[in-house]
C-alpha cells in the first residue's frame, strides 16, 4: 500500500466537465476523492462515491446530496456561505492536510472566469509549489514549473510557458522550438504562448520567478506526467 506522500488524491471542482470516458480513467487512479460542492455531482454521473465533500453545499443539486447521504460513507464537511475561500481552495487545502502531496484537480476550467482564474492561481500557493500538482483536461494540463525539471509529452505537442511573477529569469530549455531571448519572461507579454515540442521529453530551468506551463497535447490522454531532476 502506498504511502500517503506516494498515493494520489484527485480534487473535483464545479467548472466545465466534458468527456465522460477520460475523467473516469483519471480517477481510477486516485487513492482519495475530494469533491468541492458541485463536484460530487460529476462523480455521480461516472458511479464513483467521493470520499469528502467540502464546501458549503450551495450548488450541489438535492437529489445529488440525498443520493451520496444515502451511501453512508463520505465525509461532508460544510462551510456557511459567507466564508474566506473558495470551495475549491477548501478542497485543497484539506488535500494538504491529510498529507498529500500528488494532487491532480478536475473540472477547474470554463464556467465562471473568476473561478477559473482563481483554481489557476492556486497552484503558486508556498504550501503546493513543491509538489506534484496539476489541473487536468482531455487535452491540456496546468502546472506551475519546478527550477528544473522534464516535462514528457510527444512531439509536435504544444506548451505555453506564462509567468505568474513580475518577470522570471535565467530560462534555459532543450527540445523546444523556441528559445526564450535572454533567458526572460515578463508578465503581461505573449512571448511564451505556444512554445512546440521537437523532442519527446523537453527540459526547462529558470533561476527566479514563478512560471505557469500549459501543456498542450495532440491527442486527449489520461497519461500526463512530468518528472523531475536536479
Amino acid at each position: 500500500m502506498k504511502g500517503v506522500s506516494e498515493a494520489k488524491c484527485i480534487i473535483i471542482s464545479g467548472g466545465l466537465w466534458e468527456d465522460d470516458e477520460y475523467h473516469r480513467q483519471v480517477l481510477q487512479e486516485a487513492e482519495m476523492i475530494i469533491c468541492a460542492d458541485s463536484g460530487a455531482g460529476y462523480a455521480l454521473r461516472l458511479g464513483i462515491i467521493p470520499n469528502i465533500v467540502i464546501g458549503d453545499l450551495d450548488s450541489l443539486a438535492k437529489n445529488e446530496l440525498a443520493e451520496l447521504q444515502k451511501q453512508g460513507v463520505v465525509e461532508f464537511i460544510q462551510y456557511p456561505q459567507e466564508k474566506d475561500y473558495t470551495d475549491t481552495h477548501l478542497a485543497l487545502q484539506k488535500a494538504l492536510e491529510l498529507g498529500y502531496q500528488r494532487i491532480e484537480m478536475l473540472a477547474c476550467l470554463g464556467g465562471r472566469f473568476d473561478h477559473a482564474l482563481s483554481n489557476v492561481m492556486l497552484l503558486t500557493i508556498p504550501q503546493v509549489r513543491d509538489l506534484d500538482i496539476r489541473i487536468l483536461e482531455p487535452t491540456q494540463e496546468l502546472f506551475l514549473v519546478k527550477p528544473k525539471m522534464k516535462i514528457a509529452g510527444k512531439k509536435g505537442d504544444v506548451i505555453s510557458l506564462l509567468p505568474l511573477s513580475p518577470e522570471v529569469t535565467g530560462i534555459t530549455s532543450t527540445g523546444l522550438y523556441y528559445q526564450v531571448p535572454q533567458g526572460m519572461l515578463t508578465m503581461g507579454v505573449s512571448l511564451g504562448v505556444s512554445n512546440v515540442f521537437t523532442e519527446d521529453v523537453i527540459e526547462l530551468s529558470f533561476e527566479k520567478g514563478l512560471l505557469l506551463a500549459i501543456h498542450i497535447k495532440k491527442e486527449k490522454s489520461d497519461n500526463f506526467r512530468f518528472l523531475f531532476f536536479d
